[in-house]
């Protein structure tokens, strides 16, 4: 009898994850996770999908009942016992600190752009600052680094730093050199006695954002509420995006900061990820604001939206420099593992019609 109520049980468990397809609701990707799509009879030419049963299986793999669950206790079960992360785009570092995996080849300083495509882009960048300041607007570009170029100490000790210059050091002896107005959020964060990075997200905290638009505006030269010096509240609200895409079903919050601001938005975005947010505030002492950003635009855009009159928040790539009017402020922030996006979607400087975005 116990050998028919075990193959019973083991048959169920079998069982449950696709049956359970049928009666639960559809599972929903964490954080950055892309999930597969509903496989497809027909391809976009109409002709019949011959991969259909591969993307079938895909889908299967991806969406199976009590997925995220599974997942979320296996990720617990290795981190715990073997302190190594089953997710292959979260890097399990020591005391608590998770890292973005696509960070890894600028940690080990292997470059993955050559000195053709770097010193490329470095051009595009000065012909970006030449468009604008042609246009009457006054350009900063900026770099925010990845958390494990300013905080190495808890990456795991297995992944070995080369000698040799990386993406970022070969491009930014050149945008010295082709006479970038640039803002080095590397030196000045790596000053900073406080952690300004999160412990299991791939970004900085809102105390790192806001001072990093401290930063930007006295590199600018503009009047801007010193965000330094103003008071904030702390509070375990965070759910970080490394976490969530570890452990989907995790219940653990992260400390986070809350500054207060009274800008408003013209219409209220659906998340921060939007790809246009536009921002008001009558008693700022600077005029309009163009910030072309990427996901760390998140945390950074309230603090600077607080100085301008107007703001224009935009995740649109190519950069929408056609919008831009005399006496404007122009902010280019991209991240360290970015860069490569600027090779691969150029501004074509008064003819810009693609939309995409990036994270």
């Amino acid at each position: 009898m116990k050998y028919k109520i075990f193959t019973a049980a083991f048959l169920l468990l079998c069982i449950l994850p696709s049956a359970g397809m049928l009666f639960l609701p559809p599972t929903e990707a964490a954080a950055n996770e892309r999930l597969t799509p509903v496989p497809q009879l027909k391809s976009e030419d109409g002709s019949w999908n011959q991969n259909v049963l591969d993307d079938a299986t895909n889908y299967i793999a991806d969406h199976f009942a009590l997925r995220q669950e599974m997942v979320t206790a296996n990720a617990m079960l290795q981190t715990g016992l073997l302190a190594t992360s089953p997710a292959e785009d979260v890097i399990y570092g020591t005391d608590g600190w998770l890292y973005y995996a696509e960070t890894l080849d600028d940690y080990q300083n292997r470059a993955t752009l050559t000195d053709e495509e770097v010193q490329q882009i470095a051009q595009t960048i000065a012909d970006m600052q030449a468009y604008c300041e042609a246009r009457g607007a006054q350009f900063v570009f900026t770099i925010a680094p990845n958390k494990n170029s300013l905080y190495p100490e808890h990456m795991p000790a297995r992944y070995l730093q080369s000698d040799s210059p990386g993406n970022y050091e070969k491009l930014k002896p050149l945008l010295e050199e082709y006479g970038v107005h640039y803002a080095d959020l590397f030196t000045f964060l790596s000053e900073q006695d406080e952690i300004l990075y999160l412990k299991t997200d791939s970004h900085w905290t809102n105390r790192g954002a806001a001072l990093a638009h401290d930063f930007l505006m006295e590199t600018l030269g503009l009047p801007h509420t010193a965000f330094a010096q103003e008071e904030y509240t702390t509070a375990e609200t965070h759910r970080g995006d490394l976490y969530e895409m570890l452990y989907p079903k995790g219940t653990a919050r992260e400390a986070q900061q809350t500054y207060e601001t009274t800008f408003s938005y013209v219409s209220e975005p659906r998340t921060a990820e939007d790809i246009l947010i536009q921002t008001t505030s009558p008693a700022a002492p600077n005029g309009r604001l163009l910030l072309c950003r990427d996901s760390f635009g998140n945390a950074l855009h309230p603090f600077l939206a607080e100085d301008f009159r107007e703001a224009t928040i935009t995740r649109q790539m190519p950069y929408p420099l056609e919008q831009v009017q005399a006496g404007d402020t122009v902010i280019v922030e991209i991240v360290e593992r970015n860069l490569a996006n600027l090779l691969k979607y150029p501004p074509n400087l008064g003819n810009q019609t693609q939309t995409d975005s990036v994270e």
